[in-house]
């Protein structure tokens, strides 16, 4: 982990409003998260007409939480199924290096 030193501060705006994040990370990704933080809240505020930014930002929290448990599950589901399927093959190529070879004359 690197120390406080060490990382930069990076100015992103969340609806308006500006802050800054340390990181020792990719600038431009920090900008993205915030575009991404931006769209969600947007997305919350039109369908639920909230106007708190505090509502606001606990119902994107979890929204955003949501989504990640969810592509958690779904990335966990993928990684079992190739595993499995490595298995198979790994099998399925003992299973045919396994075979008799016929003996050559």
């Amino acid at each position: 982990m690197s120390d406080s030193g060490s990382l930069k501060r990076v100015p992103i705006e969340v609806l308006g409003h500006q802050y800054f994040v340390r990181t020792d990370g990719d600038e431009e990704h920090v900008r993205r998260v915030a575009e991404y933080v931006n769209t969600k809240s947007r997305e919350v505020m039109e369908a639920t007409q909230t106007i708190s930014t505090v509502d606001l930002f606990i119902k994107v929290a979890v929204n955003l939480a949501d989504e990640l448990l969810q592509e958690r599950s779904a990335n966990q589901m993928l990684r079992q199924r190739v595993a499995q399927e490595a298995q198979d093959l790994i099998r399925e190529i003992d299973s045919h290096l396994n075979k008799e070879v016929p003996a050559k004359p």
